[in-house]
């Protein structure tokens, strides 16, 4: 027993390690330059020490079933690793971390919450309440710096106002660049509003509970604002929408309850917060104006007009991402060419070919179901009701997220998707729990 809770720990530590690496490697990798390239890597170096932890610990058959994932996608993948021995070895372990590393936060997850380790989850409810404290109060604080400041610097020293939106600072809080600040944003929603169903019956001050965790959403939604980018004001929407409708599905009176009073405290504040701080929303305003429709519907039309051109197998896998061309001397003569895939799905149709296509996308609607699945599954309210905001991530990101390109959405992806495998066990446990008790 001993042994089993041990490695329970070092999961849950391993997890939480990851987490706080994703978001201070900005501010650190500034802070400290000449380690920058070590920091970068950090959050690989710690999924390679999950890897290692998954395969020496013996598994619940919770974890066994989560891990059958894993298997199924190197089996699918694995004749386009070959393939990519042939373009430039290196591709393998680059290109090949993107599709098949991150998993392991899933198993992890299951390792880590076993069925009746719910109280555990509070914890995280804390963790995420100080990491989006933190964040939006170091964006605010990079808005009232000077562009001079080491903090509004990127992390190759330049200065983010080489980044701005009209001349309006967009910022990246603790994060190396805004676009990560947004990614952990909409996954904070996620995550903050399923802790908040989760936990809620074990405070003993229930309404100041309640308003520590409106004024934490509050400020998550002020950080949506005042990164200046659509992508996070948009996500952190969504995710409530489709939260709340699946929450509605289930139990329309239950969801109206929850939502009546944030949305009123919402309504109230947030106007009040505007006119009283108009700076932390001047970049998202300017971003917001004018009529950006033929832009985007070019990068809609962009990879399937790739797609009616692509080979089978692809060009090599890994090279549109961020790095590669530091480690790829093929990977480098194609980026400083110019060519670049700025879309997820572009990305997996020139690195991939239609046969990485259909298998990516083919997996990541199989997860899509099973998730959804999953969420049907739980009876109880208050956790069914965490789960659909966990399926709301994984079913927008599964969809339209670039878990190609960028590896903290892919971790974040498969945390939720953990996350709600650990929710489904605890509704399980709960519920044989109280049946015992009631045949007692």
């Amino acid at each position: 027993m001993n042994s089993i809770t041990n490695q329970e720990a070092k999961a849950r530590k391993l997890i939480y390690a990851l987490l706080v690496v994703l978001v201070f490697e900005g501010v650190l990798r500034k802070a400290l330059p000449a380690i920058g390239v070590g920091i970068f890597f950090l959050k690989d170096l710690l999924c390679v020490v999950g890897l290692y932890f998954f395969v020496q610990t013996k598994l619940s058959e919770t974890s066994k079933k989560t891990a059958k994932f894993f298997k199924a996608v190197i089996i699918l993948i694995y004749p386009l690793l070959l393939y990519n021995l042939f373009i430039d070895p290196i591709l393998i372990v680059w290109g090949g971390k993107l599709y098949l590393l991150y998993f392991v936060i899933a198993i992890l997850m299951t390792i880590a919450f076993p069925a009746d380790y719910k109280n555990r989850f509070v914890f995280f409810s804390n963790l995420f309440a100080i990491l989006i404290v933190t964040t939006v109060l170091t964006g605010i604080l990079q808005l009232n710096l000077p562009s001079t400041h080491w903090l509004n610097r990127s992390v190759g020293g330049d200065s983010l106002e080489n980044f701005s939106a009209a001349g309006q600072l967009r910022i990246s809080s603790t994060f190396s660049f805004t676009a990560q600040y947004s990614f952990f944003l909409v996954f904070a929603a996620a995550v903050f509003l399923a802790f908040f169903f989760i936990n809620i019956k074990n405070k003993k001050n229930s309404v100041l509970f309640f308003l520590i965790q409106a004024g934490t959403l509050l400020m998550l939604i002020i950080g949506g604002f005042s990164t200046g980018g659509r992508s996070a004001v948009l996500g952190i929407v969504t995710i409530i929408v489709i939260g709340f409708v699946c929450i509605g599905l289930n139990n329309p009176f239950f969801a109206l309850k929850k939502l009546i009073v944030p949305v009123l405290l919402f309504l109230f504040v947030f106007p009040v917060i505007k006119i009283w701080k108009p700076e932390y929303f001047a970049a998202y305003a300017e971003r917001s104006s004018g009529d950006n429709n033929d832009a985007i519907l070019d990068r809609i039309l962009e990879p399937f007009v790739q797609l009616s051109s692509s080979s089978f197998l692809g060009h090599g896998m890994g090279v549109m991402t961020n790095g590669s061309d530091k480690i790829s001397s093929y990977a480098a003569s194609i980026r400083n060419s110019g060519f670049w895939t700025e879309t997820d799905f572009s990305t997996i149709v020139w690195e991939g070919g239609l046969y990485l296509t259909v298998v990516w996308y083919g997996f990541r609607l199989f997860v899509i179901f099973t998730a959804f699945r999953i969420l049907l599954s739980i009876k109880n309210k208050d956790f069914y009701s965490a789960g659909a905001f966990l399926f709301a991530y994984i079913l927008v990101q599964g969809l339209i997220g670039t878990l190609t390109i960028q590896p903290p959405i892919a971790i974040y992806f498969w945390f939720c998707f953990g996350a709600l495998i650990c929710i489904q066990k605890f509704d399980e446990y709960d519920s044989n729990y109280n049946n015992k008790i009631s045949k007692e």
